[in-house]
């Protein structure tokens, strides 16, 4: 008999896998939750129900998440990352 694969966050995924704690299911899935609210002020709402779920570390974490690809767009404008290209370049060349 074929086994049904048990689903993300499951048991498995708490017991068998050593998370960092700010990679951990709870972690992304309340990232996700936030993410798929509908209006901000369901965010808002979304936001405070996760924080009293899953604490504030944590939601410090999924809010992280959230907030990484404008952290990585900035970086990406900034001079340092520019020059650190162009430098990578002529190397290359």
């Amino acid at each position: 008999m074929i086994s049904k694969p048990k689903a993300f966050g499951s048991s498995v995924a708490f017991g068998d896998v050593d998370f960092p704690k700010w990679l951990t299911p709870k972690v992304i899935h309340s990232a996700l939750f936030v993410h798929n609210a509908p209006t901000k002020e369901d965010i808002r709402t979304r936001v405070e129900y996760c924080a009293k779920q899953i604490g504030d570390e944590a939601m410090s974490f999924a809010m992280a998440l959230l907030v990484l690809p404008t952290l990585m767009d900035n970086m990406r404008d900034s001079t340092e990352y520019k020059t650190w290209q162009e430098m990578k370049k002529k190397k290359l060349n």
